[in-house]
């Protein structure tokens, strides 16, 4: 049986359907808007559906589809609309003209709600913004980086000058004190962009606190006290420092938690001598010289499992543990207790300058588009008696590499250059060249490397910033000679 009603096939459709003669108002609307609104048809028709539109929203809904009626052209708009529970909910508005003799007679239109779909897009630009964030974080650091293993090497060449003044000695040691906090900034950064590396090298951690510490009083307000309290005597130790830092934060912002009302937290560090009945609870570990690091704070709760697990498996990684006090009414503390690196017998060249102690008479091939990083390397290596060749990118290097007659012992990469990266240009050398030997030097890492956090195997890295000694120790060790049998005599 066939309806005389012409909108009847609208009834059934799974959306707003409405019509107007041009006036901004409806004649018509089917049942999908009255089960949106809860109410009655009657209150719907004419311009009573604007009632529902937020008034946020309403003014502007309303100039708009005034504007196109008056010019008689199609319009799409998305508003707010109160559904019958109160919520407001995002609506895709469409109306098209309806022509009559050539002329518009009237709208027709529909109704979309579209709120899932909006939300959707909020999140994804809302991840694309942390993206960004996060790769700018990742290249921020990358170039500080850059400027701090300059400024960590032209330092380490000043204090070699045998007739610097006492004052200016001191003034060295300031500028090193700052450079090594921006560093921990710079680590902070690649921890955030998830790109830092597992690094181990040999720290002092009473540096390493004191670069931390304004970040964590930062973290804690102005209602906890943060306090250190170094041993200016302490050992060195052999571990990862962003990995440490990482520590330092997480168990302070676990501290905060455990202080609503405020208290203290204390961040010490200290030499200690353990004997067998003091590591017996620790599976695994030994006794001896270890360098203990240790925060307390006077809350009442307990630090999560979760953070407690993170920390001690970044301790046993350096291989150390964790060991942890509860006092009653009196509050928490965490030692971490990490091996001496300087417990051990003496380095038999103690003493000895860097450049004589891992010097090599080899060829090495240097690319670094940073000019100062290429320069301070090459002056270094050159007085270690290596043979240097430098280039600015990977093109140079390969031209520079095909005419060079003699052996290419080591090439020293950035891993990112113009136009063609670290790994590529290795590649592309180790074709004609298979003997040489590669280290890839970076501020951060490449994908592969950020997502796993270690290198591949037999990869050579040395991350930035580093020292000189850092680097002619690398080089050394990389060559095959780590224990420095290469030296000038």
């Amino acid at each position: 049986m066939r309806s005389s009603d012409p909108h009847a096939a609208y009834d059934f459709l799974p959306l707003v359907v409405w019509t107007s003669p041009g006036d901004q108002s409806w004649d018509y609307v089917n049942p999908r808007w009255v089960e949106f609104t809860g109410r009655r048809l009657e209150e719907e028709l004419g311009s009573g559906w604007l009632d529902r539109v937020h008034a946020d929203d309403r003014d502007a809904v309303r100039s708009q589809v005034e504007e196109a009626t008056r010019a008689g052209r199609p319009f799409s708009l998305e508003f707010r609309a109160r559904r019958h529970d109160g919520e407001y909910r995002w609506l895709a508005c469409s109306g098209m003209p309806v022509p009559d003799d050539g002329k518009p007679a009237g709208y027709a239109g529909c109704l979309t709600d579209v709120t899932d779909r909006r939300a959707l897009e909020q999140r994804i630009m809302k991840a694309d913004r942390a993206e960004a964030i996060v790769q700018l974080a990742g290249g921020i650091a990358h170039d500080f980086n850059n400027l701090l293993t300059g400024i960590f090497g032209h330092l380490a060449l000043l204090e070699e000058q045998p007739d610097l003044p006492g004052e200016a000695r001191d003034d060295i040691d300031q500028i090193q004190q700052s450079a090594d906090r921006a560093a921990s900034l710079a680590r902070q950064l690649l921890a955030f962009s998830r790109r830092q590396m597992l690094t181990p090298r040999i720290l002092d951690l009473n540096r390493l606190v004191t670069g931390t510490v304004s970040a964590i009083r930062r973290m804690m307000g102005t209602r906890i006290q943060v306090v250190p309290a170094l041993d200016p005597r302490l050992d060195r130790v052999l571990a990862d420092p962003g990995q440490l830092e990482q520590v330092l934060l997480q168990l302070s912002a676990a501290a905060r938690e455990s202080m609503p009302e405020g208290g203290t937290l204390e961040l010490f560090t200290r030499n200690v001598t353990l004997g067998e009945g003091d590591v017996a609870r620790f599976p695994g570990m030994r006794h001896g010289v270890y360098v203990m690091l240790g925060v307390r704070d006077t809350g009442g709760a307990a630090t999560s499992t979760l953070v407690l697990d993170s920390t001690a498996g970044i301790t046993r990684q350096s291989g150390g543990f964790i060991d942890v006090e509860t006092e009653e009414g009196r509050g928490t503390t965490f030692s971490l207790y990490l091996p001496s690196a300087e417990s051990g017998a003496p380095d038999a060249g103690a003493g000895e300058p860097s450049r004589v102690k891992y010097a090599g008479t080899e060829t090495v091939l240097v690319v670094e588009d940073e000019m100062q990083l290429r320069d301070l390397a090459r002056r270094v290596l050159e007085r270690s008696g290596y043979t240097v060749l430098t280039a600015s990118d990977a093109e140079a290097a390969t031209a520079i590499a095909d005419r060079h007659p003699g052996h290419i012992h080591l090439l020293i990469t950035d891993m990112f250059l113009p136009r063609l990266s670290g790994r590529e240009l290795a590649a592309r050398l180790g074709i004609h060249r298979p003997a040489i030997k590669v280290l890839y030097v970076s501020g951060t890492s490449d994908e592969a490397i950020a997502r796993h956090r270690v290198l591949a195997p037999g990869t050579e890295f040395l991350e930035k910033p580093f020292t000189l000694d850092g680097l002619l120790r690398k080089v050394r060790q990389v060559l095959g000679d780590p224990a420095g049998a290469g030296a000038l005599t």
